[in-house]
């Protein structure tokens, strides 16, 4: 479940991951460089310019975790940190007049990436990845999806690939005797069920089965053959977007007969993403979504305040009926860090920058997370200076940020999440929330995940740029979104299904299916 339908969720993910901050780390106990043996053999000072978005963390240019990197690596940082929403005129402007600084992070994967990529631009990375063990460590998956031309010209941000998985009140089905359903038929079964057998068994009718909002937000998506992906093909055996596939149809029915029942937010059509958490999280609705990374626990520590009873689990995915069962994977990434092509004829100053760098994204497991580690402590500023320890877990301290290294090495800074091994490796249900009720709700989704996502998907429309999903890809899916309301509501009848296909097409769809189907082969020659 992720894409379009989840685009209003991103805002939410940056700010609570704000509580999250400490929760990833670097790799040994000793103040080691994974990068030294392609370290510059010299003792010159190399001034590196940096150009950073940044949401609500400015760090000072001239903070001490500059001097600090200068005297470790022999290393000026030269950084300027901008309003991520001016970023990208500021980006166009410092491109067009052919002045890049050293180091640029990319925000967006856009047409001006790809055109800044083939101009010459960037420098290619390609020889450098095996010689840095974090850089190494990315898989070809990941790196595929930001080639130009078969070569690699950025370094990605770690990002988990989790992505959203339903979520149920376990007390409900305990109270109705229920079992966890296993397919789009015990769902439904189910949601009928909370709305009209009290299951929270307090004699009022005030309860019911899905919490949905605009733009069909969230859509009962129990794996990848149901999810928005470009999962499925065409009789021709080209790939479909995951909004007119027949998974994404099992879903809508599911939705428009448990609407009939009065088992959906009635009003969906006009909610937005905080009044559909508070359907669920004031008790009313029983079916919503999870994930281990970016959640609010606030939301969930204040259902227990009005039943505390609650208990939310995940819904395991279903099996589909090609015999999988899994979810779709994120991105895996979440920025990305350019080199200026002005560098190709300076390869020690190139080495440094990926020292640094490499350095900053080495992986530390969360009992290493402390003031003994002396790489963990110096990359964070020490103990008491740039964090502290708050029952066992090292807690940024606010404002301090400009004492933090971190923060100016070279790759998204506001959260530091270095390159992990895999997403279980980041024990999120630990280190990013702190209630014991709450780090039990994130550790069930932790282990379905182990348990149920047998076959992860990787989208294979991330592998393509396509001018038209660049221009017109919102638009189209704002149309599905928008029709598929309307069948859910009663509006239209689910019998236009393959109408609404064909008039998606007329639209732009078809030019679209083109351009992506051609891109996927290209890209997988």
């Amino acid at each position: 479940m992720k894409g379009k339908t989840f685009v209003s969720l991103t805002t939410v993910a940056v700010l609570t991951a704000a509580l999250a901050a400490c929760s990833s780390g670097g790799k040994t106990a000793t103040d080691t460089k994974s990068g030294d043996t392609n370290a510059p053999k010299t003792n010159k000072t190399y001034d590196i310019g940096f150009l950073n978005f940044a949401y609500t963390i400015f760090p000072d240019p001239n903070g001490k975790g500059v001097e600090a990197i200068k005297q470790k690596f022999g290393a000026n940082i030269k950084s300027q940190f901008v309003l991520q929403s001016d970023y990208k005129e500021k980006l166009n402007v410092i491109m067009a007049s052919g002045d890049m600084p050293d180091v640029v992070a990319i925000k967006d994967l856009d047409a001006n990436y790809y055109k800044w990529a083939k101009q010459g631009a960037f420098l290619p990375l390609d020889d450098y990845i095996d010689k840095y063990a974090t850089l190494k460590g990315v898989p070809k998956s990941i790196y595929d999806q930001f080639r130009v031309n078969g070569k690699i010209y950025s370094i990605p941000m770690y990002a988990p690939t989790y992505t959203f998985s339903g979520t149920i009140r376990q007390d409900w089905l305990d109270n109705l005797g229920l079992k966890m359903p296993t397919n789009y038929k015990e769902l439904l079964d189910v949601a009928i069920a909370f709305t009209k057998n009290d299951p929270d068994k307090n004699g009022k009718n005030d309860t019911y089965g899905f919490a949905l909002g605009e733009d069909v937000n969230p859509a009962p998506t129990m794996g990848a053959y149901w999810s928005t992906a470009w999962y499925h093909k065409d009789k021709d055996g080209n790939y479909i977007p995951g909004l007119i596939s027949p998974g994404r149809k099992e879903a809508v029915e599911t939705l428009a007969a448990a609407y009939k029942e009065g088992a959906v937010t009635k009003d969906f059509a006009v909610l937005n993403w905080a009044q559909t958490n508070k359907e669920f999280y004031s008790g009313k609705a029983g079916i919503f979504i999870g994930t281990p990374s970016g959640m609010v626990e606030e939301y969930y520590t204040g259902l227990l305040k009005v039943d505390p009873k609650a208990k939310v689990v995940p819904i395991p995915f279903f099996k589909a009926p090609d015999g999988s069962q899994g979810n779709l994977k994120g991105r895996g990434f979440f920025g990305l860090t350019t080199l200026s092509a002005k560098l190709k004829d300076d390869p020690d100053k190139v080495k440094k920058i990926l020292e640094i760098l490499d350095y900053g994204r080495q992986f530390l497991p969360l009992d290493q997370r402390t003031p003994q580690n002396q790489q963990f402590d110096w990359i964070m500023g020490g103990n008491g200076v740039g964090y502290e320890m708050i029952d066992g877990k090292a807690v940024p301290k606010a404002g301090q940020e400009s004492s933090t290294p971190i923060q100016y090495m070279l790759q998204r800074h506001e959260f530091w999440k270095p390159w992990a091994p895999s997403d279980d490796a980041n024990q999120f249900s630990k280190a990013s929330y702190n209630s014991p009720e709450m780090q039990a709700f994130i550790a069930s989704i932790e282990q379905m995940e182990k348990t149920s996502n047998k076959n992860p998907y990787d989208d294979p429309v991330n592998l393509v740029y396509s001018e038209t999903k660049a221009s017109k890809g919102s638009e189209l899916d704002k149309y599905l979104l928008g029709e598929q309301t309307k069948m859910i509501s009663g509006q239209r009848p689910i019998a236009d299904w393959d109408k609404m296909i064909e008039e998606w097409k007329g639209r732009g769809g078809t030019q679209l299916m083109k351009e992506v189907n051609d891109g996927i082969k290209a890209a997988q020659k």
